[in-house]
């Protein structure tokens, strides 16, 4: 299962990517979708899961503000997004 982290600048985003890939993980940065999509940026890393706590910390230690994070629930032709941080 996947999930969204939101940021509100598009640079961040990027920047926290290229960080985690320096380090060995490879995630990929998406346009953020409508649903969830608040005023300013509209990209967002998505990531396994399981390595939210990887991304909190990452974040933290590089003053990247996380705006908020979204498991990815997948239904019958779209899916739902879970705010779960």
């Amino acid at each position: 299962m996947y999930a969204l982290a939101t940021f509100s600048s598009g640079n961040h985003a990027f920047n926290l990517c290229r960080i985690l890939e320096r380090k060995g993980y490879v995630f990929e940065v998406v346009s953020t979708p409508c649903q969830i999509a608040k005023d300013g940026c509209g990209y967002c890393v998505r990531f396994p899961v399981e390595y939210k706590d990887l991304i909190l910390k990452e974040a933290m230690a590089n003053n990247i503000y996380i705006r908020e994070i979204y498991r990815i629930v997948p239904l019958f032709s779209k899916y739902k997004y879970e705010r779960i941080y």
